[in-house]
């Protein structure tokens, strides 16, 4: 028996405490890749659920993921990108170096795999996007540091953080939106 792919792995669930409300489905363009800087997935979900002025969709760590808030709905998670975007958290910190984030290639897979199927449900492209693109609405994937520089607050982002292998994980969604679409093709054939 095969072993169920990642991207269709129920993650666990625990509310975030604070969101915006209900979107709809086309105002979705972005996901927007966070670092919690510690934690484990199910510590920062609790803090999102219990502490926290923020949320996020998923945090991820290298065993498991938790849902915080459900896609249709705003999280706060990077001013600019709230209502356009899916939010992940890592639990990693922005100071990692690239070394010690690839040490870390499951949670880097976990996310990777969520991602993907945002960007298949939601028909988000596979690539990274720059500040100036962000600012002109282009759709993709974006770091919070990215949505910080777009879109400036009082509280600006570093996350993930330079080392964050950005290569790497994009070949990752990359590879799990392949899987995706071969699923969706074979379920189709039957």
């Amino acid at each position: 028996m095969q072993p169920t792919p990642l991207w269709a792995v129920r993650c666990k669930r625990r509310r975030a405490k604070h969101d915006s409300g209900r979107r709809k489905a086309s105002t979705i363009r972005h996901v927007v890749v966070h670092s919690t800087e510690g934690g484990t997935a199910a510590s920062v979900a609790t803090y999102f659920a219990t502490t926290a002025r923020a949320s996020t969709q998923l945090v991820v760590d290298d065993l498991e993921c938790y849902r915080c808030v459900p896609d249709l709905v705003i999280p706060w998670g990077a001013p600019g990108v709230n209502t356009s975007g899916l939010h992940v958290e890592h639990c990693g910190l922005a100071r990692w170096t690239r070394e010690t984030w690839l040490e870390h290639d499951e949670m880097l897979l976990r996310s990777a795999a969520k991602a993907a199927l945002w960007c298949w449900t939601f028909r988000i492209p596979r690539r990274w996007l720059t500040v100036a693109q962000l600012r002109e609405g282009k759709a993709g994937l974006c770091r919070h540091a990215d949505a910080s520089c777009a879109f400036p607050t009082r509280d600006p982002h570093t996350d993930p953080g330079a080392g964050f292998p950005s290569d790497v994980y994009l070949g990752h969604v990359r590879e799990q939106y392949a899987d995706i679409r071969a699923a969706q093709a074979e379920s189709s054939a039957l």
